[in-house]
């Protein structure tokens, strides 16, 4: 045995160097690693510095400030707090379950406003062209509908309709908002008024 270890000690000696060159080499793979999330995480953990420069703002700037209105989300019915919300009203907006719902030609109101929408008659005011390029341009839309019942409680409701344009291979959404036809004239000024001032 004493002759076997003589005869094999070198191959011995660098077969156990080798795999100390091994493990050293994973040693400093795995630290490699650790130390490059670390750094990762520390850049991504570091506020962005900001550098405020005067600009004047363009129509397409003030249609995004709109957008990031504060909307709250609610996942539970207005009418019984413990089941979960399945849509919202056209009208109002807030959202209701299953049994607070009603639906007509696939649009959803809740009892209060199917009412409204059944007792009165509608008229279309508007028909804002959106492709995928200029989504915002309908946004001022559901803006409008918005401030006619937050601030006056006059109904109304938005519908959007698709159209495929094979030429040139995107869908066209046509952004239409519906009121009460006695205040139709009205409101079409208005709206125009409320696109040009927002």
């Amino acid at each position: 045995m004493n002759n076997f270890l003589q005869e094999n000690l070198f191959a011995i000696i660098l077969f156990l160097l080798l795999i100390i060159l091994l493990l050293i080499g994973i040693i400093a793979f795995v630290v490699v690693k650790l130390l490059l999330s670390k750094t990762v995480q520390t850049q991504a953990q570091q506020p962005e510095r900001i550098v405020l420069t005067p600009t004047v703002e363009s129509p397409a700037v003030k249609v995004r400030k709109l957008s990031e209105e504060h909307v709250s989300e609610k996942f539970f019915c207005e009418n019984h707090p413990d089941v979960a919300s399945v849509g919202s009203c056209l009208i109002c907006e807030d959202v209701f379950c299953e049994k607070c719902l009603i639906e007509h030609e696939n649009m959803y109101f809740c009892k209060e406003h199917f009412k409204t929408f059944a007792n009165n008659k509608w008229k279309q005011i508007t028909d804002v062209k959106t492709t995928p390029h200029t989504p915002e341009d309908g946004l001022f839309v559901y803006h409008f509908k918005r401030h006619l019942w937050k601030n006056k409680q006059t109904p109304s409701f938005v519908l959007t309709h698709y159209k495929i344009n094979i030429e040139e291979d995107f869908i066209e959404s046509f952004v239409q908002l519906n009121v009460l036809e006695e205040d139709a004239d009205k409101l079409a000024e208005d709206i125009e008024r409320f696109r040009a001032s927002h």
